[in-house]
């Protein structure tokens, strides 16, 4: 059975979020979460043995966390070795502070590095800070997996997790109201932005332990292949603002001119994207951007009653309260103060490759419950991945 682009991508997508709930640090999670991707890609149906881990998985986490906020790899065809794709971990959900720089991070913009002061692009904070991390990620190869836990091990090793997952929940249930609140209104509470160099160059020469960035690796790809690569981006939730923002990075530094930049001396490579359920990544003027410098090469699958692909544009922040009858009525107060707050800053979603469904509701779930299924259940219903035994909790192991 052969498979749609969209199923392939949100499948490399989705397995970019196998992992994360190991609480190990170092080369023993990382292990961990590349045991899980190659798993996926050896045994579900739309990737089944077609594709290659080439880079990665490379996770970071904040100082003091438990979780890892940030997780990307990379996967070459078997069979098209000029395929390449990047997938982009979304929001760890259990992870409040990657709740809190990775998505709720708004009131502040960042300009975009590859176009005129005059121009006015730029992308939120969020994205910066997400871009950047991405950007200075190294891997230094294909770890070999870990084994399987014994049997005894899984158990308690689940029981730990479930422990964590369930204290972060129960947190994020009681707080998000009054964070994104003072996040959003109070300004004297966001967080400085840091110094973030969002236009890297490539280093003079390899590091001595051969741990490469992303723009490092594509650059060996490139100088290596016979023909020219065909690079996509991919991801899901926050990493669908992220996906096109890298894609967009990729591409900008292609078509630069500078020095230290072109990852492709020949200059033939090709970068699209494949974003799902993905909120705004920047204002109007980089959405502007992106249709103008990937065009048709740019894909969004946006489920039109998933809250997280109403944010943060204004006026479709306003539909919010309407998307789940009297379930999302309540907060209307809210989601209007909110798009009061980031009216400033004309956050708009990219116009070309958009692809828009509705998500069946059920007025037996609860909001939270909805929330969930919209957000991830229902891509995998409109892509005919369900039929294929792909469900979320297939990704969230």
């Amino acid at each position: 059975m052969s498979f749609t682009d969209e199923q392939v991508m949100l499948t490399l997508a989705g397995l970019s979020y196998r992992g994360f709930a190991d609480v190990a640090h170092e080369e023993p999670h990382r292990t961990v979460v590349c045991r899980e991707i190659l798993e996926g890609l050896r045994t579900l149906s739309p990737v089944r043995e077609n594709w290659e881990l080439v880079w990665g998985p490379a996770t970071d986490r904040g100082p003091r966390a438990i979780f890892d906020s940030s997780a990307m790899y990379v996967v070459r065809h078997r069979s098209e070795p000029h395929r390449y794709v990047v997938a982009i971990r979304g929001t760890n959900p259990i992870s409040l502070g990657d709740w809190l720089i990775g998505d709720l991070w708004v009131r502040s913009t960042v300009p975009w590095p590859y176009a005129a002061a005059a121009d006015r692009v730029a992308i939120s904070a969020s994205t910066a800070a997400g871009l950047h991390t991405l950007q200075t990620m190294r891997s230094s190869g294909v770890p070999a997996p870990a084994p399987p836990n014994p049997a005894g091990r899984a158990e308690s090793a689940l029981v730990t997790r479930i422990e964590h997952m369930d204290d972060s929940l129960r947190r994020l249930v009681r707080l998000p109201v009054g964070l994104a609140l003072e996040l959003l209104f109070s300004g004297h509470v966001d967080p400085p932005i840091p110094q973030m160099n969002l236009r890297p160059t490539l280093p003079p020469e390899i590091d001595s332990r051969g741990e490469l960035d992303l723009l490092t690796f594509l650059q060996s790809q490139a100088a290596a292949a016979t023909r020219p690569l065909d690079v996509t981006v991919t991801g899901h939730s926050k990493g669908g603002a992220l996906a096109p923002t890298v894609a967009l990075w990729l591409a900008d530094a292609l078509r630069s001119g500078a020095a230290g930049e072109a990852w492709d001396v020949k200059g033939n490579a090709h970068v699209s994207c494949h974003a799902f359920a993905g909120p705004t990544p920047g204002n109007a003027a980089f959405a502007q951007r992106l249709d103008a410098m990937l065009g048709a090469a740019h894909h969004h699958l946006r489920n039109t009653n998933d809250i997280v692909t109403h944010a943060w544009q204004d006026d479709e922040l306003r539909q919010i309260p309407s998307l789940y009858d009297k379930r999302s009525a309540p907060f209307e107060p809210l989601l209007n103060r909110i798009a009061n707050g980031v009216q400033q800053f004309q956050y708009r979603q990219a116009l070309t490759g958009v692809r828009k469904f509705k998500g069946a509701l059920d007025s037996n779930r609860l909001f939270g419950a909805e929330f969930v299924h919209q957000h991830m259940e229902a891509y995998l219903e409109e892509l005919e991945l369900t039929a294929e035994g792909i469900h979320a909790f297939t990704f969230f192991v």
